[in-house]
């Protein structure tokens, strides 16, 4: 199979250009591994932007984690190992890292990697001109805050290479969790002459790119539901990695992937809900527990009816989550009643995780339920109409009519108009701040607790719904910095921070915690799937 080109959305058909491709019958070896390293896999969005100090979502960090590499990476138990970087000195105080990169690194290209591209892309991640939404991963960097905020010029970032091998990296405080930041795409260098060459077209198809990590990309498009990962011959540890080819494409409907799956025409594709219970027991069923929440997330715009805290409440106490994962999702999914989902981080005096530290919030509770809403309806009116913003999938669509019955139905007076949009689409909406109500998802990029209570941060570039209260943004500020080498004193602040985001002013409804399901041919071996910044991970697996 050359590619994977969509046909029709009703029956969702493959034309299949070039001759089938099956990796069960690709061909047969005597060694341990398939003569044909060639893959077919499936994700359920396209992939949106592929320049790395941009891009948020995680099925396109998955394609971004193959492609692109940058000082560490996460082995297969997602610890931070070296990547780039043959290894790192870390100063008593914890708060200089000196990276040393390994000899003769190359981009895909054949273009000199070095310590250099390091600090292009990390300066170009924080500079207000071309600033992206995760600069705040760098706050603990000297001035880095001070950066991005436009308060000192970008030449006064604490990083340097001093050389073309030697990247030094300057914290304002220590940061147990810098390694595991700095092993996500997000941070992965850029080189300048090409970025500038490339222009506005930069990340935008795999023709304006060039690649660090493991595959390079091929065959693809911003608008495109399909695409071709190689092996990047110029990488410095290509003979780990066994694939030569994967075909990649956009499969929406589950059904779709299922009969690929079954018909030999797809090596791996993700499903949920009734499919999971459907194919959990053939042999290629594969599962795995996401550190990740699911939750409403409301636009509190002055003047609105979601700037009332009692709905929000309301509607926080309102919904069944227990429901919704073991009856709705089916799937291994988890309700959730916190910010930070289970695993994340714990403490790492007293092993203590920190969701099961901070306890639970808003828990379902129709009782309460009905008097925040009598509350809201003075203020508001008998009828209160609300737009629900959904992503246009399988599980945006069950999800979202779960949620408007039950507010519809506990909630006398309450309309929810459900409006499903595609991922991408959501995504723009909600950085426009053009939504009501939305079911949203964060799914953690590494250990850190600050990046989930980032969200809600005034000035966050990730506080689409405008929350804004100072002393939930100083517990962050205190947690992140002034407390962060004391993980008593910070999961105290932390604690006080989210009782404050989700009891006090209910600014957000965590829904559950998911895992990821997939049907995988048995023939693939070797994948590894992080905790942190991708589904899945390509580097070591092979057709076996």
């Amino acid at each position: 199979m050359k590619k994977l080109v969509s046909f029709g959305f009703t029956v969702g058909l493959f034309l299949l250009l070039g001759g089938c491709y099956s990796a069960s019958s690709s061909s047969s070896s005597t060694s341990s591994e398939a003569k044909k390293q060639e893959i077919a896999i499936s994700l359920p969005t396209q992939l949106s932007t592929l320049d790395t100090t941009q891009t948020t979502d995680k099925n396109t960090f998955t394609i971004a984690q193959q492609i692109f590499e940058g000082l560490y990476r996460f082995d297969d138990d997602s610890n931070p190992v070296p990547g780039l970087a043959k290894s790192v000195d870390v100063s008593a105080d914890g708060k200089t890292y000196t990276f040393h990169l390994r000899d003769n690194l190359k981009w895909s290209n054949g273009t000199a990697l070095t310590a250099a591209d390091f600090v292009f892309a990390w300066k170009r991640l924080v500079d207000p001109a071309t600033q992206g939404p995760n600069a705040y991963l760098l706050d603990s960097v000297v001035n880095s805050y001070d950066v991005r905020t436009a308060a000192k010029p970008v030449s006064e970032l604490g990083i340097s290479a001093p050389d073309d091998q030697t990247f030094v990296v300057k914290l304002a405080q220590a940061q147990p969790s810098f390694l595991s930041v700095v092993s996500i795409a997000w941070l992965a260098p850029q080189n300048e002459a090409y970025v500038t060459e490339q222009g506005d077209d930069y990340g935008k198809t795999s023709e304006n790119l060039i690649y660090s990590g493991p595959f390079a990309l091929e065959d693809w498009n911003q608008t495109g539901d399909d695409w071709t990962l190689v092996k990047n011959k110029n990488y410095y540890d290509a003979k780990e990695v066994k694939l030569a080819t994967i075909h990649g494409s956009t499969v929406k409907e589950e059904n779709t992937g299922i009969n690929l799956y079954q018909s030999g025409e797809m090596d791996l594709t993700r499903i949920s809900g009734q499919y999971v219970q459907q194919y959990s027991s053939e042999k290629g069923f594969v599962s795995h527990n996401d550190v990740a929440n699911y939750f409403l997330d409301f636009n509190k715009k002055a003047g609105t009816a979601l700037a009332n805290v009692h709905l929000r409440k309301a509607i926080a106490l309102a919904i069944d989550k227990t429901s919704l994962a073991n009856d709705v999702l089916n799937d291994g999914s988890k309700a959730l009643n916190g910010l930070i989902p289970a695993n994340l981080y714990a403490n790492p005096d007293t092993k203590e995780d920190f969701r099961n530290y901070s306890g639970s919030y808003n828990t379902y509770d129709l009782t309460e339920a009905k008097k925040e809403w009598q509350q809201a309806q003075a203020d508001l009116g008998d009828s209160v109409k609300v737009d629900l913003l959904v992503s246009d999938d399988d599980n945006g669509k069950k999800i979202s009519e779960y949620i408007q019955s039950q507010l519809q139905d506990n909630l006398s007076g309450l309309t929810i108009t459900i409006t499903p949009q595609p991922k991408n689409n959501v995504n723009q909406s909600r950085r426009d701040k053009n939504y009501e109500l939305s079911l949203s998802g964060w799914i953690a990029g590494s250990s850190d607790l600050d990046s989930y209570f980032n969200l809600y941060k005034t000035g966050s570039a990730y506080n689409y719904g405008a929350y804004d209260n100072d002393e939930y943004t100083t517990l962050v500020e205190k947690a992140r910095t002034t407390d962060a080498n004391d993980p008593d004193k910070q999961f105290a602040d932390y604690k006080q921070a989210e009782a404050i985001l989700l009891e006090k002013d209910a600014a957000q409804v965590p829904l559950y915690q998911s895992a990821s399901n997939y049907l995988i041919n048995p023939k693939i071996k070797g994948i590894a799937y992080h905790l942190y910044g991708d589904y899945f991970n390509l580097r070591g697996a092979y057709v076996e």
